[in-house]
């Protein structure tokens, strides 16, 4: 269990957002709030259709991204499909950690989605007002946490020992915990002799601060859903989503030291998380003329199952340092032990724990204005409350993590618009999409603040084929804090990320 393993937690806070968030953490949390939002959060899904269209078209219907933004959208199909949609995505991250800066690139590609529509309708020799409706089954991977980031940098103010010496004042050795109780037992920090609550350490100099990040895993949702069709006016749906989650994290924090006692201090941690969940969707469609479209559509929180795995291993490498050297100001041995240090290494257990996370409801509104078959101009706001997360669990008290997705997290609106061009086959596509912060404004500064994607699209159609081309571009900035004392002050890695996707749909109708 995570509080059971207080060495991990409490060292470096595997997800620290900056020194300006600390203030409205819970000191008890356990980092779960942090889960609380990585599930909460989807990233660009669906058709190259949709991508091109900056992700709006919730009213649009006829395509399968309906089956997770309004399932009502299928009710517009009138014959059956199958689709399919590989995709390819370039990052680029620049981070800057003080004062270097890095650049690194990677390159992601896979299958993004893969649906099929069954259709239901009617016969229009058949009276009646309800005319059908169509069955859409699609995967979509929704989420993808693959990120690698390594940087480092000179740090000539401070090292993670000073950390250790600020959070360890006016304990006890007996009292100590986290990276605090790393650096006691491994002769980083020691207490005076005539007073065991205050702590001084040996090592001279600055080090140099390095830092490996390596995130991977994905979420992936599988949507069964039906849309209807009354008088070709009214259309109303609704789908049930089923989530696989798994998300794999490593951290190697590393300082290096030049004519010190100390060579070298390393934290190498591992954490793995794996859950499935289930949502449910509702959706309805209005059509009072052939030119316009409104609709509306819920999502329920998906309610998460997760298992998860971790530990954490601290190394250090000493120049075969004699304490017996270490002097107070009256020459007298501050370490009573006679001990030449080398290598010095710490293991943490294994911890193994269960937890469950509720994710917040979305709402959707949307509209479309259709220009006969020239094309159309659609747009989607959708709201999302990231503060309504809740997290439970038997193996761990979850309620300071609670309270800190209820401090750190807010309210946000996602708005999208886009619009098509039809020229005989081919259609032409834009868009535009504002992602908002999850972040409460207090915390903008230091964390993601809201994203602006812009994307373009090119399809090609025929009576039983189709494939679509959607591109996307993406700028963030994010930072993460390498560690910190209990006051939240320490380094910081700043890191800008332009991410490009390409999307490719193919599709058949029959």
């Amino acid at each position: 269990m995570r509080n059971l393993s207080k060495l991990i937690q409490l060292s470096l806070a595997l997800f620290c957002i900056t020194f300006q968030a600390h203030a409205q953490i819970s000191p008890n949390a356990f980092g779960y709030y942090q889960d609380a939002l990585r599930f909460s959060q989807y990233t660009q899904y669906g058709t190259a259709r949709f991508m091109g269209l900056g992700g709006s078209g919730s009213t649009l219907g006829g395509d399968l991204s309906s089956t997770i933004l309004n399932p009502a959208g299928l009710g517009f199909y009138n014959r059956n499909q199958v689709v399919i949609t590989p995709s390819v995505t370039f990052n680029n991250y620049s981070t800057n950690y003080n004062g270097s800066n890095t650049e690194s690139n990677e390159t992601l590609a896979g299958l993004s989605g893969i649906g099929a529509a069954i259709n239901f309708n009617k016969s229009d020799l058949i009276p009646g007002g309800w005319r059908g409706g169509t069955l859409g089954i699609t995967y979509n991977r929704i989420s993808d946490f693959k990120k690698v980031l390594d940087y480092g940098g000179f740090n000539n103010e401070e090292s993670i020992i000073d950390a250790m010496l600020y959070d360890a004042f006016g304990l006890f050795p007996f009292q100590l915990g986290g990276i605090e109780q790393v650096g006691y037992d491994h002769y980083l920090i020691n207490p005076f002799p005539n007073d065991q609550a205050v702590y001084t350490s040996f090592v001279e100099g600055f080090p140099y601060q390095s830092e490996y990040i390596s995130r991977n895993g994905h979420m992936d949702q599988v949507n069964v859903s039906f849309g209807g069709n009354y008088d070709d006016k009214i259309y109303v749906g609704a789908g049930i989503g089923f989530i696989s989650s798994r998300y794999s994290y490593n951290r190697i924090y590393n300082e290096r030291f030049e004519n010190s006692q100390l060579r070298m201090f390393d934290i190498d941690e591992q954490l793995r998380v794996s859950g499935n969940g289930v949502n449910a969707n509702l959706g309805v469609i209005i059509r009072p003329s052939p030119y316009f479209r409104i609709g509306a559509s819920i999502t329920t929180p998906t309610w998460h199952t997760f298992s998860e795995e971790g530990d954490a291993i601290y190394t250090s490498e000493y120049n075969d340092y004699d304490v017996s050297n270490f002097l107070d100001e009256n020459g007298n041995r501050i370490i009573e032990e006679d001990t030449i240090l080398g290598t010095l290494q710490t293991q943490t257990d294994l911890f193994v724990s269960d937890f469950d996370l509720q994710t917040p409801f979305k709402y959707n509104l949307g509209s479309s204005v259709v220009i006969g078959k020239i094309g159309f101009i659609t747009a989607d706001v959708e709201f999302i409350d990231y503060s309504n997360a809740k997290i439970s669990s038997i193996d761990f008290n979850p309620s300071a993590d609670n309270e800190t997705v209820s401090s750190i997290y807010q309210n946000t609106y996602n708005a999208r618009l886009g619009a098509e061009i039809r020229l005989s086959v081919l259609r032409f596509r834009a868009g535009v999409a504002r992602l908002g912060s999850p972040y409460s404004e207090a915390l903008q500064s230091a964390s993601d603040e809201a994203q602006m994607i812009y994307s373009l699209g090119f399809g090609v159609y025929s009576k039983g084929f189709f494939a679509d081309l959607g591109l996307s571009q993406t700028s963030s900035e994010s930072s993460f804090q390498s560690y910190s004392n209990i006051e939240g002050i320490g380094p910081s890695a700043f890191t800008e990320t332009q991410s490009v996707q390409a999307r490719l749909s193919i599709g058949f109708n029959f």
